[in-house]
């Protein structure tokens, strides 16, 4: 999975990818009978809109469970793999790590489906206070600020903690850092 913050892996708690990538074909196919045909009516229905019309931020959002768990890299936790289509085939590798309490597309996504939400980043707001749980708030949390909830990176700042994030994958061989332009 691509990510360009792998400092809040520790709240990615569900994977997506895009329904008309590869790898959701590959993942269907070795699905149960029913999670295939539920995914070769949402990938239909995937390729009717436009990418305009997928990335519009306003309509609610929609996907089918693959029927597949991956492996957090970082803390070891199973995580459902979901296709939805609100992930493009072309960004990245159409794979992404779900941190839903740091964005608000895939919050609104784990509310949907009743999905775990774990803030892994306490932002604050002017006056110093910590913003309210995305959790029970349904808003995001999107700025900087310390990592909590996530072992070595806790206290850590967001360059500190994305620094030892690629430290912590790279040593346990579940990642490697990149620069991509």
């Amino acid at each position: 999975v691509f990510t360009t913050r792998p400092d809040t892996l520790y709240g990615a708690t569900f994977m997506v990818v895009a329904p008309d990538s590869d790898l959701a074909a590959e993942l269907a196919a070795g699905a149960s009978a029913e999670a295939r045909m539920q995914f070769q009516a949402y990938l239909q229905q995937t390729q009717r809109q436009t990418e305009i019309e997928r990335q519009n931020t306003e309509r609610e959002k929609t996907g089918v469970f693959l029927d597949h768990f991956a492996v957090n890299p970082v803390n070891g936790e199973r995580i459902p793999v979901w296709a939805s289509d609100y992930v493009l085939a072309d960004y990245g590798h159409g794979a992404i790590m779900a941190v839903p309490a740091h964005d608000q597309r895939d919050l609104d996504f784990a509310r949907k489906f009743e999905l775990p939400v774990r803030a892994v980043v306490e932002v604050r707001d002017g006056d110093g206070a910590p913003l309210p749980d995305p959790a029970e708030s349904g808003v995001a949390t999107t700025g900087d600020g310390v990592l909590v909830n996530s072992g070595p990176l806790d206290g850590l700042s967001k360059a500190e903690a994305i620094a030892r994030a690629i430290e912590v994958l790279e040593e346990r061989g579940t990642g490697r850092g990149a620069t991509t332009y």
